[in-house]
């Protein structure tokens, strides 16, 4: 028998986003260096046009900053994305609800596309966090 030992260091591990009350949507140390987030970057956020019940954000980060995209900021050592107007456009209730994405990478044709998967609501009835 021969045995393959993993290495922690080597696997993707906590990758994910959460919208914060404010509509900002903050990124784990972990997921801004897999996704290589800088002030100078930004973000081409989309939905899936074929599937309705799709709720996951599909979305390609850019090496410079474009105006047709969503601009990343920096706050200490964690990145974040003002999506206040695109949540509420999406009717996302980012102030009541607890809305965390897992994120993981797709490709799509030549393109490496990151796939924001809303988690289920994991909140506990009666508990305020």
């Amino acid at each position: 028998m021969k045995i393959k030992f993993f290495n922690p260091d080597s696997l993707d591990k906590n990758l994910k986003a959460t919208a914060h009350k404010s509509g900002k949507l903050g990124f784990t140390v972990d997921a801004a260096r897999r996704l290589r987030l800088e002030t100078n970057k930004s973000a081409a956020i989309g939905t899936n046009e074929d599937d309705a019940s799709d709720d996951s954000l599909y979305i390609i980060i850019y090496n410079e900053v474009r105006s047709d995209a969503f601009r990343i900021a920096k706050a200490g050592q964690y990145y974040y994305i003002n999506l206040k107007a695109l949540f509420d456009a999406l009717k996302i209730n980012y102030k009541q609800e607890s809305v965390v994405y897992d994120i993981s990478e797709v490709t799509f044709g030549d393109d490496t596309v990151f796939k924001f998967s809303r988690r289920k609501n994991t909140k506990k009835a009666g508990i305020e966090l």
